[in-house]
């Protein structure tokens, strides 16, 4: 069976480029565009053999899934296993900083959190035994934020023994009542601090640990975090001063080179999980 790789919310942005990148980087490889909707993905491609002529992109395949849906995500998994036995690669790049405009909605964590969880869950077991790979990418605002947050917090964040999935939900539900207004367990950064007080670099920072657990409770499975960097695309209304192109290529790296595993990564370089916010950021 050809090697395959399966990236989540693929259809545009980081994920796009990503695709594109790997279908060209390896020819012989199945790249499965993870897309809720067909018709977007199948509206990629054909903006892929546009844009890269060269290639004819005839290794990348949609894959139609919805990782907030458990139904959605268990036939994705099915098709997989029954399509080409086993995944060797699953890049989860899905996520949003909004929805319709609002910052506070529910949607956020339910996708950058909850649905990075259940992504990891469903495919993992049916990734290549030994050499399969997971790469979650989350983001350097993560790491800002565990550095940011009150002391207190930040102990709890980085105690990644002790971290497990109902500490995570309860940690969502009492940021949630913070920006409510409501008394909170935790000194969570306060929504007035501009970005660094956003539900999406929150849901980052909160997410962070959870892998963390998740790659050193899982020693089977190759797991890389990556940080695409601040790429101009829709999630940040297209402000980054990177091209997507090379937040794509900074996703993709340890699909083509050695890695040690647990670790967060930009462009191949080794990152902190607790980062000093940047002069530009505060």
């Amino acid at each position: 069976m050809p090697y395959t790789v399966l990236i989540t919310g693929a259809n545009k942005g980081i994920g796009y480029e990503a695709v594109k990148l790997l279908a060209q980087k390896k020819p012989d490889a199945i790249i499965l565009l993870g897309s809720r909707s067909t018709k977007n993905g199948e509206d990629a491609i054909a903006k892929m053999k546009s844009s890269a002529p060269s290639h004819d992109f005839s290794n990348v395949k949609v894959l139609p899934i919805d990782i907030t849906s458990s139904s959605s995500l268990f036939s994705a998994a099915e098709h997989v296993k029954s399509t080409y036995t086993t995944l060797d690669a699953l890049i989860h790049n899905s996520g949003i900083s909004e929805l319709d405009g609002d910052g506070k909605h529910p949607a956020i964590f339910d996708v950058n959190v909850r649905g990075a969880k259940d992504c990891v869950a469903t495919f993992a077991p049916i990734l290549t035994p030994k050499t399969g790979i997971i790469t979650v990418v989350s983001s350097e605002v993560g790491a800002w934020y565990t550095a940011t947050v009150d002391p207190s917090t930040k102990a709890k964040l980085e105690d990644i023994e002790g971290v497990s999935w109902e500490k995570v939900e309860g940690w969502m539900k009492d940021w949630e009542a913070m920006a409510d207004g409501k008394e909170a367990k935790e000194k969570w950064v306060p929504l007035d601090k501009g970005m660094i007080g956003s539900k999406y670099c929150a849901s980052k920072g909160i997410l962070n640990p959870w892998l963390r657990k998740y790659a050193a409770t899982h020693l089977e499975v190759r797991f890389a975090v990556v940080c695409p960097g601040y790429c101009a695309t829709e999630l940040n209304h297209f402000q980054g001063p990177r091209p997507a192109s090379a937040g794509g290529e900074s996703i993709i790296w340890p699909v083509l080179n050695e890695f040690e595993s647990g670790k967060f990564y930009q462009d191949g370089k080794e990152m902190a999980f607790a980062q000093e916010l940047p002069d530009w950021a505060k």
